[in-house]
């Protein structure tokens, strides 16, 4: 058991990871910069859908769909960042907080599934298991995360901690922005539950920080 705790970090628990601070990074953009990352919004919400799948793998559409989280790992667990790695980890601390406060309450973990397993049958995967839906219709993603955002308001908004996003006035005065930024944050709070599940815990990125590091590093190239 003891070795099982100290072993570094698999593959599946970096992506999940990532998943966790690509939702983080893409609430910063949407909060504070005119534009964020189109494509890995797009990944994160397709991932906050897929309800079924069968590996961490499956729920990120591989490793692409997490490419950019991986890569926030990287440059946050390495000093890249400089003064943005404090607001993202921030971020990935509370949606870990969020996560473990879900798992204490299994009957609000199993209303939010039930509810995501109908959203999600309104944007469904193709048979190559890419949401296309998504991908090429900007209405139906906003439509995707104005059901989203509501869920999140209902349920994971009203628990503690409650994550405070920091931005710009006029950004998240957009009732648009502000669906994106609360979906960002409940696919964050979901990849979090996810690294919980496969043995993930907050002291392991102190622990296996450089394992981290270089894991994320290659699976971000």
């Amino acid at each position: 058991m003891i070795s099982r705790i100290l072993s570094p970090p698999d593959r599946q628990q970096v992506i999940a990871l990532g998943g966790v601070f690509q939702g983080a990074m893409l609430v910063y953009q949407l909060a504070n910069k005119p534009s964020c990352d189109e494509q890995a919004l797009k990944f994160s919400i397709a991932s906050l859908l897929r309800t079924e799948a069968n590996s961490v793998e499956a729920v990120f559409s591989e490793v692409g769909g997490v490419r950019m989280g991986c890569d926030v790992v990287y440059q946050v667990l390495s000093g890249k960042l400089g003064t943005l790695s404090r607001p993202l980890f921030q971020y990935a601390i509370a949606m870990h907080q969020l996560a473990m406060k879900l798992s204490a309450l299994p009957h609000h973990g199993d209303v939010i599934n039930q509810r995501l397993v109908e959203i999600s049958a309104r944007y469904p995967d193709d048979e190559d298991g890419e949401n296309q839906a998504l991908s090429n219709d900007v209405s139906a993603l906003n439509d995707a995360c104005e059901e989203l955002a509501g869920l999140y308001a209902k349920t994971l908004s009203t628990m503690e901690p409650r994550i405070m996003v920091q931005g710009s006035e006029g950004r998240l005065s957009n009732p648009v922005i502000v669906n994106r930024v609360r979906s960002s944050l409940f696919a964050g709070v979901r990849a979090a539950f996810l690294w919980q599940q496969l043995g993930g815990k907050r002291w392991h990125l102190m622990l296996h920080r450089r394992h981290y590091q270089n894991m994320a590093r290659r699976l971000s190239a």
